[in-house]
């Protein structure tokens, strides 16, 4: 602020005094201009460090103009530490333990155990009592953050993801070959996937086809989850007359066991599953008729189809109906999530000024900067289609843009036919899902033993369909299951259930 002053001698007592008024006038300028969106925070620039997972080979340059103009919109300064996302996880575990943490970092995994007793110990911000102060955050999903809560407190800002994402992608060129409709129930699927197994859909003379591919998607059966809910069965826990019981444990799981070993019996499947990582690939061989996993993959499998077969065609299916209706699984709802340190953020005053920085990048235009870079830039649109600039330089610049991203509810839809249609059914789907009701609650036991104790049911679920295990041997392996800790799993995850209903 300037000011003239005449030039006449004044006293000292004058001087400091009009000094006095014009430092306060000034500061309460400067408070008017730079208050953040909802409760505000500290004025100012704000100077923010993060970490951040890139899953990229080359890191976002420090000059991108992408995060030039997320600092400019955000009256932020940012510092980011990238770290791969392959190795992010452990390098996280480590930056806690040392307790010399960003203002803010991501949570890939929000759930593992350091994070937790991270969180028990005071180390972070609790979260959920300022978000109803900001108009972006204020929206956030309660089953979402439910989801992603410790001990019933939110600690972090989730990332966002539709929440009920699964589906069939199936090969329309083959049902139009055969003249079939696509399936709309589970006796259709099953008919289905036998006419692609035995009735020659490729035309190309041979039996070599399968219906559903199938691979081990880590230790998890690709589909089965799915199938399991089309059948009735619960996702992951049922919750029936108070009590939360793991899915295998349910009478549905036996059932859907059994669908897999007439799919297997049949050769309705590719024999080699146990073997497959990755079960697209059998897909884009051109050898399997359907998928069933997130529909997101559609785009995806189609192209690679078309390098075998350059006139396949892929749909997307998103309600087959069971024994309840129409079913599909939701997952958590969110990737991840950014959490903010006690240690570095020391005042209410810059959390709510950090705070103010994620309601504004969730935004409608910055959720699109974020997505899709800079129009004229990085992409154009024309007569209503997206084309991306082939431009790598340009391209770099937006290298895990959306890293920085909480909120995607109002991102531009520029993705090809099967993108729209995915994320229509995606919404669809959300009307009709299946909750996890075991999501928020912890079991320290499953953090401890989890991955040990998920093998055994999937090595002995893998040896039923197979021929290999009876059905009693099936249930010794969930006796194996109980006796190694699982009994303690259900007592924990009940245990806090009981409590967040209780409370």
């Amino acid at each position: 602020m300037k000011r003239s002053y005449r030039k006449s001698l004044i006293s000292t007592g004058a001087l400091i005094a009009s000094l006095s008024l014009m430092i306060t006038a000034c500061a309460s300028n400067n408070s008017n201009e730079a208050q953040g969106t909802g409760t505000g925070g500290a004025q100012g620039t704000l100077s923010l460090t993060m970490m951040l997972p890139t899953y990229s080979a080359e890191q976002m340059n420090a000059n991108s103009s992408i995060l030039a103009l997320l600092e400019e919109k955000t009256n932020t300064d940012l510092t980011v530490s990238w770290v791969p996302s392959s190795s992010y996880t452990d390098k996280l575990s480590a930056t806690v333990a040392s307790g010399e943490l960003p203002k803010t970092f991501v949570a890939l995994e929000p759930k593992a155990s350091f994070i937790i007793n991270a969180a028990r110990s005071g180390m972070f911000w609790e979260l959920g009592p300022y978000l109803e102060s900001y108009p972006n955050l204020s929206k956030m999903s309660d089953v979402v953050l439910s989801n992603s809560s410790i001990d019933n407190k939110i600690y972090g800002l989730y990332r966002e993801r539709d929440i009920a994402r699964f589906g069939l992608m199936i090969r329309q060129d083959w049902l139009n070959n055969l003249g079939l409709e696509a399936p709309k129930n589970v006796d259709e699927l099953y008919d289905v996937l036998k006419a692609f197994a035995t009735k020659d859909p490729d035309q190309n003379g041979r039996q070599d086809t399968v219906g559903l591919a199938v691979g081990m998607q880590g230790n998890n059966i690709a589909g089965f989850k799915d199938i399991l809910v089309y059948l009735g069965g619960p996702n992951e826990w049922e919750l029936k007359d108070g009590q939360l019981t793991p899915a295998h444990m349910t009478p549905a799981y036996m059932d859907t066991m059994k669908f897999y070993k007439k799919l297997y019996d049949e050769n309705l499947i590719n024999q080699d599953f146990a073997l497959v990582q990755d079960g697209r690939s059998v897909m884009y061989k051109g050898k399997a008729g359907l998928w069933i996993d997130n529909m997101v993959d559609g785009k995806n499998i189609e192209e690679n189809i078309k390098k075998v077969t350059p006139d396949a065609k892929i749909n997307l299916i998103n309600r087959i109906s069971g024994p309840n209706g129409d079913a599909t699984r939701a997952g958590t709802g969110y990737l991840g999530m950014y959490m903010i340190p006690k240690t570095s953020v020391k005042t209410e005053e810059e959390l709510k000024q950090i705070l103010a920085y994620f309601d504004k990048v969730s935004e409608k235009d910055m959720q699109n900067l974020l997505k899709y870079g800079v129009e004229g830039k990085q992409y154009t649109v024309e007569n209503g289609e997206y084309k991306q600039n082939p431009d790598p330089k340009l391209r770099s610049e937006m290298t895990d843009s959306n890293q920085f991203m909480i909120l995607q509810d109002q991102v531009e839809n520029f993705g090809t036919e099967l993108e729209k249609l995915s994320t229509e059914l995606f919404k669809d789907n959300a009307t009709f899902a299946i909750q996890n009701p075991a999501s928020p609650y912890i079991s320290n036991t499953a953090i401890e033993l989890g991955n040990e104790l998920n093998k055994i049911i999937q090595d002995a679920t893998v040896k039923y369909i197979m021929g290999t295990a009876s059905e009693e041997d099936w249930n010794q392996a969930v006796d194996k299951w109980l006796q190694g800790g699982g009994s303690k799993i259900i007592e924990e995850i009940n245990a806090d259930y009981a409590k967040s209903v209780n409370k």
